[in-house]
């Protein structure tokens, strides 16, 4: 599953259709990746909603992959962030490469500190994760309350 299309592109960069490439398809595919991947690292272990049945005592947290759900992410929330990787990590680079020029190289670095920003921005604002059919926000736990946790 993607979390954009080459129409979201259009909308940030319509110029990248101008190089020749007409489909990104495969990029917006590995952002999705991207994303999946960085929300298991970065979130995961700073929540305090998703509890791992298997875990016992205090520390009942899931604290690895194994209960988290890509499927279970509201697709809507990650639409800006895929725009992102995928100019930022993809098609800016290659772009920059073949077609040569400085802006290509700014533009590109632009947006792969677009993409972190936007990431603390979801998390922020609360991840979207469907918990019983229903998109609830799972914040991000204080920083308090992840220092007692580690005790």
């Amino acid at each position: 599953m993607s979390y954009s299309a080459d129409s979201d592109l259009n909308e940030y960069q319509p110029y990248v259709f101008e190089h020749g490439i007409n489909d990104f398809t495969l990029y917006h595919a590995k952002a999705a990746l991207d994303i999946q991947r960085d929300v298991k690292a970065l979130w995961l272990p700073l929540q305090r909603t998703l509890v791992d049945p298997a875990r016992t005592g205090m520390n009942l947290l899931a604290t690895d992959s194994t209960l988290f759900n890509a499927d279970n992410l509201n697709p809507e929330q990650w639409v800006k962030a895929s725009v992102y990787r995928v100019l930022g990590e993809y098609i800016l680079p290659r772009l920059g490469a073949s077609v040569g020029g400085q802006g290509f190289i700014v533009m590109l670095t632009y947006y792969q500190n677009a993409y972190r920003k936007e990431l603390q921005a979801v998390f922020d604002d609360g991840l979207e994760y469907k918990i019983n059919s229903v998109y609830q926000k799972i914040f991000v736990m204080p920083l308090a309350a992840r220092s007692r946790q580690i005790r």
